[in-house]
């Protein structure tokens, strides 16, 4: 799998211990909009989240999705489209004197039509995440404005640079 793209924001010592994160995270067209995760504060999101020990990417896609949206994905569509790489200090206080090191790999797939139930975690319910649908030009839109309104977020950069990666694809006639 090709890496897309590395945001290192060269805040930390090279010294100092670092925490590994792999996620997963689907890239999801239905009728012409891409399948989203938003929060109370505007921002949406690819809807994946972290691997866990001994799962497949595909598992994990698989759960994600599934727990985030309440859609089911159809194995047979999942196809790599790359990763990204994030290295900062992390922005934890507790473990500020580590480096957090997150692999986000990134595949197109497709879901039934039908939904289940969705399972968000407290810490989700808490940010008000909820299940939404945009273009991908509706998804740029708002993630820019998260950066204009509340700054630059690592999550928010990643976010967003996704989102124009994800176009510069389609638009160069890749798959969706």
């Amino acid at each position: 799998m090709e890496r897309l793209l590395l945001l290192d924001a060269k805040d930390y010592d090279k010294d100092m211990g670092e925490f590994v994160r792999i996620a997963v995270r689907g890239i999801v067209f239905i009728s012409n909009r891409l399948l989203l995760i938003e929060d109370n504060k505007g921002e949406v999101k690819l809807p994946g989240g972290g691997q866990d020990e001994g799962e497949s990417d595909a598992d994990t896609l698989i759960r994600e999705i599934g727990e985030k949206t309440g859609y089911s994905v159809i194995p047979d569509t999942i196809r790599p489209f790359g990763y990204i790489e994030e290295i900062r200090r992390d922005f934890k206080s507790y473990h500020e004197s580590r480096i957090f090191h997150q692999i986000s790999r990134l595949y197109f797939c497709e879901v039934s039509v039908e939904r289940g139930e969705i399972q968000l975690s407290e810490q989700e319910k808490r940010y008000g995440m909820r299940t939404v649908l945009y273009t991908l030009d509706e998804a740029i839109a708002k993630n820019r404005a998260m950066l204009d309104n509340v700054g630059e977020l690592a999550w928010n950069q990643r976010e967003y640079r996704t989102l124009l990666l994800i176009k510069e694809h389609i638009e160069n006639g890749g798959v969706s």
